[in-house]
């Protein structure tokens, strides 16, 4: 009976130390402070250099944004879309510029175009709002600035 209470113990305590460990090798996580950790950690899958992290955001942006303009193109033809489709194509180069400023080494430059392809997606959203109507690819433009905005956060932590 004593021997069972012991393997009980080494198991519980086998365990605790397992996850410590765990926990201990991973150290701070780059989206601990994520401004969205879902989308962060989806981003950043397994990576742990920073640098890493914003190369696969400006591609999955870039990705992303062009499913959104297939999407956009499908609706009804309206100012409204017309501005978004437009503001896509900008964020694109955005998200191409910020990789570009991230490899000459300027992580500072890589934030402020991930900033403006936010305010881009954004600049869609006013335009459907100031107009008084419902924007049919919302939840498109919401993800996106949801991802431009983890990549303008992962391009601080770049040293």
């Amino acid at each position: 009976m004593v021997f069972k209470d012991y393997t009980f113990f080494s198991y519980v305590f086998l365990a605790t130390t397992v996850i410590l460990l765990t926990f201990h090798a991973h150290g701070a996580g780059l989206c601990d402070k994520s401004p969205n950790k879902q989308v962060c950690h989806s981003i950043v899958y397994t990576r742990t250099e920073a640098r890493d992290a914003v190369v696969a955001a400006c591609h999955k942006l870039v990705a992303q944004t062009k499913v959104a303009n297939v999407l956009a193109k499908q609706q009804p033809n309206s100012a409204e879309i017309s501005k978004c489709i437009t503001n896509f194509d900008g964020a694109i180069g955005y998200a191409k510029g910020a990789l570009t400023a991230l490899n000459a080494n300027q992580p500072l430059s890589s934030n402020f175009y991930l900033t403006a392809a936010q305010n881009n997606y954004m600049s869609c959203d006013d335009g459907f709002k100031n107009s008084g109507k419902t924007n049919p690819i919302a939840k498109s433009t919401k993800l996106l600035q949801d991802m431009a905005s983890v990549g303008a956060y992962l391009s601080t932590l770049v040293k």
